[in-house]
């Protein structure tokens, strides 16, 4: 028991003399703060809200109604739509082009619209799109206002206006592949929380790094194991070092952007597995460094391949089998489950799993590589 006692002493002195080192560390006490802070306020800057609604202007002004019967019909395929009549043409003009966004779409119909469909004539209608709208949702909308057309007619004479459409989709036949996100989309700031975390973690990992290859480089390290310090001992407390370290500006970032109001015992088992795996990556490069400008070039290689996964969130569809297999895909699945969705132990289960394993392959191969490199001093 005294032995054990003596053994955890002397970890934690070796972890206060760490800290104490990094406190010293005028970079890294520069860039740790700086780059908080600078996560912080891009978070709070980025929109918490998302408009899932399309506000579509239409002239003449008396017809908005007639398409507001569409847009508030229960059955209707045009929910999420915004009708805003104008009376004047070029005032719709104008308002699509005028760059605020408020209206990135119009129709302009003539006054002898409903005349001319009932009649059988036909007519021309303008389109107005802005820049900003993509192509398809320019065919979209040109498609559309046929169908509209037809609707139109059959509101004006008495009749369902979705059995006048050639085709018609009952919801039972419809298949949703995936997760139904309609009304439910992501905000910005949700999707991209994840993605702020992982660089923190990472970003104490390169400041780790440079601890590790200032010790090798004055040889503080051999220094140590001549007192009753062992192998095993430097080894865990570099560890515990770089988990303090990521964990508490990842703790502080979550604290200060509102992260804990999802599960916090869930949120900070993610964040420790996340601190352990940047704690071996940054062993890895320290140990592995001669200098300075070698260890932070070789813990940016380290960086960007673990960043990938946190970047693949911005882009729809599955990651590729590479990007799977990269260490922190699980990690950042997890996160961005837990922390944008709001998914539960279930869900990170599995991705928890994954990333302890690469824990503890990371986490021996840092320990080995770290081990060879003091012993050969």
């Amino acid at each position: 028991m005294s032995s054990t006692v003596s053994r955890l002493a002397i970890t934690a002195a070796i972890v206060l003399k760490d800290l104490r080192e990094f406190s010293r560390d005028r970079l890294w006490m520069i860039l740790t703060p700086i780059s908080l802070v600078f996560m912080i306020v891009l978070f709070l800057v980025l929109p918490d809200t998302l408009n899932e609604s399309i506000t579509l202007g239409v002239y003449p002004s008396y017809l908005a109604e007639s398409f507001s019967l569409l847009v508030d019909s229960e059955t209707s395929e045009f929910q999420g739509l915004e009708i805003i009549g104008f009376t004047d043409e070029d005032q719709l003009a104008d308002a699509v082009f005028d760059g605020s966004g408020k209206i990135s779409m119009g129709i302009a119909l003539p006054a002898d619209f409903t005349e001319s469909l009932s009649s059988g004539s036909g007519g021309s209608v303008s389109v107005y799109v802005s820049e900003s709208v993509p192509q398809e949702m320019r065919l979209a909308l040109s498609s559309g206002v046929r169908e509209i057309a037809y609707a139109v007619q059959a509101i004006y004479s008495g009749s369902n206006p979705l059995s006048t459409l050639p085709v018609t989709i009952p919801d039972l036949q419809s298949s949703i592949l995936g997760e139904d996100m309609a009304g439910g989309q992501i905000p910005l700031r949700d999707r991209i929380r994840p993605i702020l975390v992982i660089m923190i973690l990472l970003i104490e990992a390169l400041a780790l790094a440079g601890l590790v290859s200032v010790e090798i480089e004055h040889r503080t390290a051999t220094a140590l194991l001549v007192t009753p310090a062992r192998m095993g001992d430097f080894l865990v407390a570099k560890c515990i070092t770089g988990t303090i370290l990521a964990v508490s500006q990842a703790f502080l970032f979550l604290l200060a952007t509102g992260g804990f109001s999802f599960d916090w015992l869930l949120v900070s088992l993610l964040i420790l597995l996340g601190a352990g795996m940047v704690s071996a990556v940054g062993m890895l490069s320290g140990s592995s460094g001669r200098d300075f400008m070698g260890t932070l070039f070789l813990g940016t290689i380290f960086f960007i391949p673990l960043m990938i996964p946190a970047l693949s969130i911005m882009f729809p569809g599955k990651p590729s089998i590479i990007i799977r297999l990269l260490p922190s895909y699980g990690l950042t699945e997890a996160m961005s489950g837990v922390l944008g969705e709001g998914m539960g132990w279930s869900f990170a289960a599995p991705h928890i799993l994954t990333t302890l394993l690469w824990d503890i392959f990371l986490l021996g191969s840092a320990f080995f590589l770290l081990r060879r490199r003091i012993e050969s001093l």
